[in-house]
């Protein structure tokens, strides 16, 4: 038997169980199996791989340093196991429940399609239903499981019982007039703007973004001025046209003609979308989503990486912008979850 055999699932178990009860005879009895034989199989592997997984004292047992590695790793293999085993099951019984998604409105279209795409790649099957709605509405219906996930942009007031996990990230630029005298700036200074930025999110859509821009804006000494909320991009982009104020836009924005967008000196900020989820979600498309995501996520970023994203020290030294690629840049997320 190679190397690669001498280690099962069951092996796995054991040692989440005697990390989590810090005793063999406590794992012992919660995997049902007789305390020597699950001494002996730990002693075998130890052997075999030439370390100690646990330390053994009068204390009790505790995890050595390679013992929490692989720890880490058993825990990821064993909900990967459980993941499969679900899919199975749904498969077999033929219960392939629709996956019922929502969304919000202020989550770029590009983006939910994306993970409708990734979905259906993964589980060709499974009928995909969506449909749009507040972010404290879907916060609460993710949470009493009446949605499988949800979309939103960060943050979300009541995380605590909720999983995020990260879809994408999107710097903000101010958005202006080409023949603005700012646009000849490769960034804005942050008092150029004062009294000027106008503010055009709806504090119901989502309250907890809007209150974190306006105290985010505070911070660099910018005073919003105060418009009329709307959810209407274009709206916002003629009133720029206008010159009635500058706003705020992603960076991947595609701009009216006679538009252009620049970053603001020294607030490199960014607007963050997830997707959120119960931890106790069984539903199997779901789980190999968030797989996906993670995987792609740990590879190379976000699913869906912008073009345009320029680094405000490479504006504020001179240089050209470049497009961002796969490196992570330094910035401050402003819908992120806190």
């Amino acid at each position: 038997m190679s190397d690669h055999d001498s280690l099962e699932f069951r092996h796995l178990k054991y040692i989440q169980a005697i990390a989590e009860e810090h005793s063999f005879t406590a794992a012992s009895a919660r995997v049902n199996v007789v305390q020597s034989a699950i001494s002996t199989q730990i002693k075998g592997l130890e052997d075999l791989y030439g370390f100690q997984i646990f330390s053994r004292d009068r204390d009790g047992v505790s995890l050595t340093p390679y013992g929490e590695v692989l720890l880490a790793c058993a825990r990821d293999l064993l909900q990967v196991r459980a993941d499969v085993i679900d899919m199975l099951k749904a498969l077999r019984t033929g219960e392939i429940t629709p996956l019922k998604m929502g969304f919000s409105c202020l989550v770029e279209k590009r983006t939910l399609n994306s993970i409708v795409e990734t979905t259906r790649g993964l589980f060709p099957h499974c009928e995909i239903t969506s449909d749009d709605d507040e972010i404290q509405n879907l916060e609460a219906r993710v949470g009493e499981g009446e949605l499988d996930g949800a979309l939103v942009t960060l943050p979300i007031e009541h995380h605590s019982d909720l999983t995020i996990c990260n879809v994408e990230r999107e710097r903000l630029f101010v958005c202006m007039r080409n023949d603005d005298p700012l646009a000849a700036h490769q960034s804005i200074p942050t008092h150029e703007l004062n009294g000027k930025l106008g503010i055009f999110e709806y504090p119901k859509v989502h309250r907890a973004a809007h209150i974190r821009l306006v105290e985010m804006l505070n911070e660099v000494g910018i005073t919003p001025k105060k418009c009329n909320p709307t959810t209407n991009r274009e709206h916002v982009q003629w009133m720029v046209q206008e010159s009635q104020c500058y706003a705020l836009v992603r960076s991947s924005t595609i701009l009216l003609p006679g538009l252009t967008s620049r970053p603001i000196h020294g607030a490199d900020w960014t607007i963050d979308t997830a997707l959120i989820l119960r931890p106790t979600s069984q539903h199997p498309a779901l789980a190999l989503l968030v797989r996906e995501l993670k995987k792609r996520s740990a590879q190379s970023g976000p699913i869906w990486a912008p073009k345009k994203c320029v680094h405000s020290e490479q504006l504020a030294n001179g240089r050209k912008p470049q497009a961002k690629t796969n490196g992570r840049s330094r910035s401050l997320p402003l819908f992120e979850a806190s």
